[in-house]
């Protein structure tokens, strides 16, 4: 198979590199405003909402894209996919965090939503414990994820295992 000349490889860099960051920044964001407290189910909602908003625009897509410059690093180069130690625990915290989101952040998000939009369309004002336990669950999953890509990248450029042994 045909590999990647050296000016292809860095243009793959870059892009990854971006993608990555979209990712990174978008969680740390969302964790931001779900850590942010809320004084009233309105004020929930448009953090929720704006969270919501992140999430499409940049998290998603910067998943998404990060994994696919990763498989054409790892079909187009050198660097394989499993080659490197540091490299399997990159495919597979990186795959369990967009799986932690996609299926149990995301659906706790839009229902906290839907449940903050009533209380904000009858103008009453819930504290937000009233949402109990899910709102503490999306918290920590937020800085779980957050503190998941940021251990991620620095595993990127210390790449701290040596090669797996044949």
């Amino acid at each position: 198979m045909k590999m990647l000349q050296p000016q292809s490889v860095k243009t793959l860099k870059v892009a990854h590199l971006i993608f990555i960051m979209m990712w990174t920044i978008g969680v740390l964001m969302m964790g931001i405003l779900y850590w942010r407290p809320s004084m009233n189910s309105l004020e929930l909602l448009y953090n929720q909402t704006t969270a919501l908003f992140i999430d499409y625009v940049l998290v998603i897509p910067g998943a998404v894209l990060a994994v696919l410059t990763g498989i054409i690093y790892g079909i187009k180069t050198k660097w394989g996919f499993f080659t490197y130690r540091w490299l399997t625990v990159k495919w597979v915290v990186g795959i369990a965090i967009i799986l932690i989101g996609t299926f149990g952040l995301h659906p706790l998000a839009l229902e906290i939503i839907d449940r903050a939009s009533v209380g904000a369309n009858e103008a009453i004002t819930f504290p937000t414990d009233y949402f109990g336990i899910k709102l503490t669950i999306v918290n920590w999953m937020a800085i779980i994820q957050g503190a998941a890509l940021l251990f991620l990248i620095w595993v990127s450029v210390f790449k701290p295992w040596n090669k797996k042994k044949s």
